[in-house]
């Protein structure tokens, strides 16, 4: 048992979450030995937010009968209580849209909104959907927000007005809450909060109009390569887990799944045009890590700098050591933190929403 360390749990979760249909001979000799210690597995799952993914995985790779009984009553119940959810969601989705459609406009589905469209890739009705980021003009997001809140939703904070002063200096509105769902809407006017990585983005993207089930209701979905890159753009550099050397499973998942299904018409290549100069080498090595951990072919003649390996090394370590988080935190700290301090000044002097954050915090809730 000692061999199972976290970089066993990582390498072996990765085998069995790796999109396709069969399953490696490597993955079902170690599922057929039954040494494998499932609780600190699904723990380990659980903390990267993809269960309901393993679960659907496996059954995707004919593996799911193979694991003892009472594995499986965990998966099957995680998953179908996720899938309702991502139901409910769905629903909320249809409802929102339709209330944008009556303004004349298509609202674009980011992130994982886009994943409750049917047929967006194998897998997506596993997806742990945090919330339903939307894409709208800048110009309608005051009033898209009355709607929703006249529809029974909530401000985030409702003692303070719906849209923030500064709103410039936010790339969405604050988030608006179901009632009684565990439903929370974003409204975006960018794609991303850094205003250079969202011009370059936002540049090139095509969406295209889809009806949602039940009919009548219209929304847009970004092409594949924009909707790669904003995974890559969002989890890395917004959320910072490239200076932290760290990876959003999650997130790595979803990328090597949408992938993988438009591998015939993604041009990895032609995407590092999209970001800007400094973005290109975390891009390779976010690749590298989806080609490394979740098979993911790298696209062919793409830059691929030195130093990728070596980068790749350091995140699993970082991944499957308390020691090296804790260590590599510290150098990451500065980076994170200081251009918030750097914008302080601006935010007192505006502190609408900042005021919100902290009355927030000091009530024990998420932000």
């Amino acid at each position: 048992m000692t061999r199972w360390r976290d970089l066993a749990l990582l390498r072996f979760l990765c085998q069995c979450l790796s999109p396709g249909q069969g399953a490696s001979p490597a993955l079902i000799a170690e599922i057929e030995r039954g040494e494998i210690p499932w609780p600190a597995l699904l723990r380990f799952a659980g903390n990267h937010w993809v269960t309901p993914a393993l679960a659907g995985a496996l059954q995707r790779k004919a593996m799911f009968e193979r694991l003892p009984a009472e594995i499986q009553e965990y998966l099957d119940a995680l998953q179908s209580l996720n899938r309702a959810r991502n139901r409910t969601l769905c629903g909320e989705l249809s409802n929102i849209a339709s209330l944008l459609n009556r303004r004349g406009i298509e609202p674009v589905l980011l992130k994982g909104a886009c994943a409750l469209l049917p047929g967006a890739y194998p897998g997506a009705e596993d997806r742990v959907i945090g919330d339903l980021d939307i894409l709208i003009p800048a110009g309608s997001i005051e009033t898209a927000v009355e709607d929703i809140v006249r529809s029974g939703y909530e401000p985030y904070a409702p003692d303070e007005p719906v849209l923030a002063e500064g709103m410039e200096h936010h790339h969405h509105a604050p988030p608006l809450l179901h009632p009684k769902l565990p439903v929370k809407v974003e409204l975006h006017h960018r794609l991303l909060a850094d205003e250079a990585d969202a011009a370059h983005l936002q540049a090139r993207m095509t969406t295209n109009s889809v009806e949602l089930p039940g009919g009548n209701v219209r929304v847009r979905v970004p092409d594949p390569a924009t909707r790669l890159l904003h995974n890559f753009l969002h989890t890395q550099i917004q959320d910072h887990h490239h200076v932290r050397r760290s990876i959003d499973l999650r997130q790595l998942l979803d990328f090597a799944a949408l992938a993988g299904h438009h591998a015939n018409t993604w041009d990895g290549a032609a995407s590092f045009a999209r970001l800007t100069a400094k973005r290109r080498r975390p891009f390779a090595v976010y690749l590298a890590v989806a080609e490394d951990w979740l098979g993911l072919a790298y696209p062919a003649e793409a830059y691929r700098p030195k130093g990728v390996p070596l980068q790749c090394a350091l995140i699993e370590r970082v991944e499957t050591s308390r020691r090296w988080r804790r260590l590599v935190a510290l150098y990451a700290w500065p980076q994170i933190h200081l251009p918030r301090l750097r914008n302080l000044p601006r935010k007192l002097a505006k502190p609408g929403w900042c005021a919100a954050k902290l009355r927030a915090l000091r009530r024990g809730e998420p932000l």
